[in-house]
């Protein structure tokens, strides 16, 4: 008869890697799982649930998603609009729920993010065409509706594996006997999802990495030390250079239109007094490319939106705003930039929200790993994801995906799970236990 410490070794892994899987397959399996960990948590750990509920970041949270969900239900019954992909914005109430989950289940991460690296490269391989990519045309790697989605997903990918590897080196996996096949399965699955990255010819996703690849090498110099700054530093300089050496004349052929409007359109912004001005200029420019010109469309419509409700925004009314706009005509209603998708509903108290809850974030993940219990490259690779995620949503709506979604569950839920984490080390000090944490904690 099988255990339920085996069963739960085997269920525990696969629901996390479900949690996660938007980054290969684009389905609301996350949803599901979420709902299915609130409802394990209530039932399993209530006394955690209630403790963490007193902390201040957590009323915030059900604040705000009580704030959303009236708001929402004022639109349809007193103006009966209801928007579109407003309930992303009521997400925060999960997020306590999901971090004492998180603290609970935190010894089978590393078996979960295991499964989802083996489940990418498996995509990888099955979606990947490397002829077509060859030839310069676009291909669609893993299940996504898009090559756009498909080349977030392939970076976020990437970057997961990359330190997934930096994770095993720094504790202990990689001294193992499976210590090959660690390394195969992280190199392989990297390898392949940055073809995949190349082949989806998403040109935000491309920005975003390349910024990324800045950004890892100031964590680098900022936060490693011995082997592994080597280890990180030697990386991004290969994939620099390979980059720039064989990559680039691929870039050139597809983005280099939409560069040399980009240029135009930064000229023109910096000698106007309105910026809205050059965009209509560039919209109006024969020369811009079609894509530009629909995406500048929908970012003109978008800020006379936030023009004219600027704190609050106009919640799910925005859409009934949104006929009245100069290009209401464009025939999308994804903005393209997820910034601007929180500035039409929920103005700049939205805003507030996120810039709050993140650097309450970034000080408790620091604080983690200052006293030990976080390990490096977890917190490297949290602040790696998340500004990744960050530039993207500068040139797409991926808030308003299934990747961006569970995105923000996921990142969402580390606070709280790393402020039971203190409390718990805080505790074992108390008692006179020793606060030195397992491995695994830091995953």
């Amino acid at each position: 008869m099988i255990s339920a410490a085996r069963t739960r070794a085997v269920v525990i892994p696969v629901l996390w890697a479900l949690m996660a899987s938007a980054m290969v397959i684009e389905s609301d399996a996350y949803r599901y799982v979420a709902i299915g960990f609130v409802i394990f948590v209530l039932i399993r750990h209530g006394a955690d649930v209630r403790r963490l509920s007193k902390d201040w970041l957590a009323c915030l949270c059900y604040a705000w998603s009580a704030y959303v969900v009236l708001r929402f239900a004022a639109g349809i019954v007193v103006h009966g609009e209801k928007g579109s992909s407003e309930w992303l914005y009521a997400f925060p109430a999960l997020f306590p729920f999901v971090g004492v989950a998180l603290y609970a289940t935190r010894r089978h991460l590393f078996t979960a993010a295991t499964l989802l690296l083996v489940g990418g490269a498996i995509g990888l391989l099955a979606t990947l065409d490397f002829q077509t990519i060859a030839s310069g045309e676009r291909i669609e790697p893993l299940f996504h509706n898009n090559p756009i989605h498909a080349g977030v997903g392939c970076a976020m990918l990437f970057l997961s594996s990359l330190f997934w590897l930096l994770y095993a080196g720094e504790n202990g996996y990689l001294k193992t006997p499976l210590k090959w096949a660690y390394l195969a399965l992280g190199g392989i699955t990297a390898a392949l999802s940055l073809t995949g990255v190349l082949g989806a010819q998403s040109k935000g996703a491309w920005l975003a990495l390349a910024a990324t690849f800045a950004f890892m090498a100031l964590l680098a110099a900022c936060h490693l030390a011995g082997r592994q700054r080597i280890y990180l530093l030697a990386a991004i300089a290969l994939l620099t250079a390979t980059s720039a050496t064989t990559m680039s004349p691929y870039v050139l052929k597809v983005a280099g239109t939409t560069m040399d409007a980009s240029a135009r359109l930064t000229q023109g912004t910096l000698v106007s007094d309105n910026p809205m001005s050059a965009m209509r200029v560039a919209i109006d420019d024969p020369n811009t490319p079609e894509a530009m010109r629909e995406r500048l469309m929908l970012w003109t419509n978008a800020l006379e939106l936030v023009q004219e409700s600027p704190l609050t925004g106009w919640g799910n009314l925005w859409l009934r705003e949104w006929r009245q706009t100069t290009y209401s005509d464009v025939g999308y209603n994804l903005l393209h930039n997820g910034y601007l998708e929180i500035l039409v509903r929920h103005g700049l108290l939205g805003i507030l929200f996120l810039l709050v809850f993140a650097i309450t974030a970034v000080r408790r993940i620091h604080r983690a790993h200052a006293c030990g219990s976080l390990a490096t490259s977890t917190m490297n690779y949290l602040y790696t994801l998340s500004f990744f995620f960050f530039c993207t949503i500068a040139s797409n709506s991926n808030n308003r995906l299934a990747i961006g979604e569970s995105f923000f569950i996921l990142a969402g839920c580390v606070p709280f799970a790393l402020l039971l984490l203190e409390r718990g080390v805080l505790l074992e000090t108390a008692s006179g236990k020793p606060t030195k944490l397992a491995p695994q904690t830091g995953s």
